[in-house]
């Protein structure tokens, strides 16, 4: 140290010269080397220091909340108000009130033992995307509400939801639930999608400390976030992918409101890129789909070794998660080879144990009126509005995609809104397309060309080619289970009057006798009340078929084939063109090809039993003037009764 930078000594001789007082260069060197050494005092305070440091860092808190919260009571208040408050967050109605476990100790090693959470459900961000009031339950809402926990079932299901968002049939609404943390706009940003080309609801039905809760507090949250989410939009309808695809706890909090709501749930037995032609299904017809049941029914004659090949296709169907049931109806003569490869059918899967045998025993055969008997009576609608009849010949092969296009139809023109207003006079579905006329042998059937798509939906889209037609089908046709229902009162009455009109005269005889006795009678139903079948005319012109006929091995009906002007047809082959069916398991390829689904009924060009083209009108009045003819022809009616008001309700004059 320099002298001029050596303390000031005080002591008498201040005012001297300090000449006396100068160290020797010896002495000033040790005292500058006893300074560079530590004092122990100063030690102890550095290591005093470092250790509260290394405590502070240790034992910071981590469950502080925001700055924003702390320091902002309002904010405070806000996140953690009651939960019936209307501007706060939302809470489980269910949610039982669960102490919060103390806080995990410290162990030897200083590790915090995991301690996951069960206490209070809370909402923070579903009271976000709510509407301010409640809807009453008893309102429609159109509302569909898709519901994912898994990030997996979301990126698959939102294709379907915003498909049926931008068809605006349906208010579509999308909750994520579950313990992953990831935003909704994250979600967006990932899976390429914007509101506008996707115009959904979006909402957060996560709960508070999702991450770090239990396994039944998540599950509870599931529940109760579907029990809020019913208080204020009442979706018809939960959608969500199968339990494959879910976490437990949100299978298990779907389950536990389906229970206490009734709300019907969907889980989608495929990915949805299969089933995108729900959304062309509205919420009305989407209720009812775990409740749709479709029998098949085929009567088979005494070697027909064909059937085997129909049950192989039936089993290599889709059957979108139902259990399929198939009726054959055997004559008492069978062939020995066709029952034991009946009886001992191996290999099957879907259709296994869902087959039963059903065996005549008179041994005669069977007059046009028996066999018409015994078709009718071989089915009957538990529930004639979704129980329905797929009537088969032994002679058709199906393809694996038929019962996707079957539901389909069915939710759309017999389920849906529109449906039941404008579908009162469909009698049912035909998959086949019949190559000649059902009224002829030999003269071939052209179906109508389909009128021009609409240009309002977009250049170049079409809607799937159908046309509507007053002719039965025995070949592959599902039949409405509530049309059916009315056949069977239908024939009942037709066949209660005297004998010599029971039976159809030559004369009045329209359907060829290649095809079934009942034809007839169904086809007097039709003419009568003005019903009509919707058949498809894409098959082999613009989509492979969904349905072939194979003629190699046909035999007549029973009823004609061993009568007395019993005679087999020379062209045969000409009954259905045989066409290799779609070998695909889902009908997206076909709606690929026709992006506008279904077309309308009123929209499909209408076709009498005889291929003549009709329209409304002209229906009407045929409708009019054959339900008279009929009345008194066989109805039993007198000529003065034809007068009333709708001859169509009232064909029968029946006495007790």
């Amino acid at each position: 140290m320099a002298p001029s930078k050596l303390p000031l000594r005080a002591d008498e001789e201040l005012g001297k010269k300090d000449d006396d007082h100068r160290l020797s260069d010896q002495t000033r060197f040790r005292l500058l080397q006893k300074s560079r050494i530590p004092r122990p005092r100063r030690l102890i305070v550095v290591v005093i220091a470092l250790f509260l440091v290394y405590e502070f860092f240790k034992h910071m808190p981590t469950d502080l909340t925001p700055a924003a919260e702390r320091y902002n009571p309002k904010i405070a208040a806000l996140k953690h108000q009651s939960p019936t408050s209307p501007q706060g967050s939302v809470q489980s109605p269910t949610a039982p009130r669960v102490q919060i476990p103390p806080k995990a100790e410290i162990d030897r090693n200083g590790h915090e033992e995991q301690v996951l959470y069960d206490g209070k459900i809370r909402f923070y961000e579903l009271a976000q995307s709510l509407p301010r009031k409640t809807r009453p339950a008893t309102l429609a809402t159109e509302a569909v509400l898709f519901a994912a926990a898994s990030l997996r079932s979301v990126s698959d299901m939102l294709p379907l939801a915003c498909g049926m968002a931008a068809r605006q049939l349906n208010r579509v609404h999308f909750v994520l639930m579950g313990k992953e943390e990831v935003s909704i706009d994250g979600i967006k940003q990932v899976n390429g999608i914007s509101d506008p080309e996707c115009p959904i609801t979006w909402h957060d039905g996560r709960p508070d400390r999702a991450p770090e809760s239990t396994h039944a507090r998540l599950e509870r949250s599931v529940a109760g976030g579907f029990e809020v989410l019913q208080a204020f939009i009442a979706p018809e309808v939960i959608i969500t992918q199968s339990q494959e695809w879910e976490e437990p706890f949100f299978w298990n909090g779907v389950e536990a409101h389906k229970k206490a709501s009734n709300i019907p749930h969907i889980a989608l037995p495929a990915p949805s890129i299969n089933l995108m032609w729900m959304a062309h299904i509205d919420s009305t017809a989407l209720q009812v789909w775990n409740n749709v049941r479709v029998d098949m029914v085929v009567h088979a004659s005494e070697s027909s070794s064909s059937l085997i090949r129909l049950i192989r296709s039936l089993d290599d169907a889709d059957y979108l998660g139902s259990e399929p049931s198939l009726t054959v109806e055997l004559p008492p003569w069978v062939d020995l080879d066709l029952l034991d490869s009946l009886q001992n059918l191996q290999g099957l899967s879907r259709l296994e144990g869902r087959i039963t045998l059903r065996r005549r025993i008179q041994p005669h055969y069977m007059d046009p009126v028996e066999a018409s008997l015994r078709m009718v009576e071989s089915f009957y609608p538990l529930n004639p509005k979704v129980s329905h009849l797929l009537l088969l010949s032994p002679q058709t092969e199906l393809a694996p995609s038929f019962y996707h296009y079957l539901k389909y139809s069915i939710l759309f023109y017999k389920q849906s809104t529109r449906g039941q207003r404008d579908g009162s006079k469909l009698l049912g579905i035909s998959i086949d397309l019949p190559s000649l006329k059902p009224s002829s042998e030999s003269e071939v059937f052209t179906p109508p060309l389909p009128q021009s798509s609409d240009r309002t939906q977009g250049p170049g889209k079409r809607s799937v080619p159908s046309f509507l037609w007053q002719a039965p089908n025995s070949n592959a046709a599902l039949y409405f289970g509530d049309k059916w229902a009315e056949f069977h009162s239908f024939l009942s009455s037709r066949l209660a009057i005297s004998e010599p009109v029971a039976t159809i005269a030559s004369q009045d005889k329209i359907i060829s006798t290649q095809y079934p006795a009942f034809m007839e009678y169904l086809l007097e139903m039709m003419r009568a009340k003005g019903y009509y079948m919707a058949y498809p005319s894409f098959p082999g012109r613009m989509a492979a078929p969904l349905a072939t006929i194979h003629t190699d091995l046909y035999h007549p009906p029973e009823e004609f084939a061993y009568g007395s002007d019993s005679k087999n047809p020379d062209n045969i082959e000409a009954l259905s063109a045989e066409k290799p069916v779609d070998r695909a398991h889902t009908i997206m390829p076909l709606l690929d090809t026709f992006e506008l689904g279904h077309s309308l009924l009123a929209s499909m060009p209408m076709l009498s039993y005889d291929a003549e083209q009709l329209t409304d009108e002209m229906l009407q009045e045929r409708t009019v003037d054959y339900a008279k003819h009929f009345r008194v022809r066989y109805g039993a009616c007198s000529q003065d009764s034809t007068s009333v008001d709708d001859p169509s309700a009232h064909l029968f004059c029946l006495k007790d």
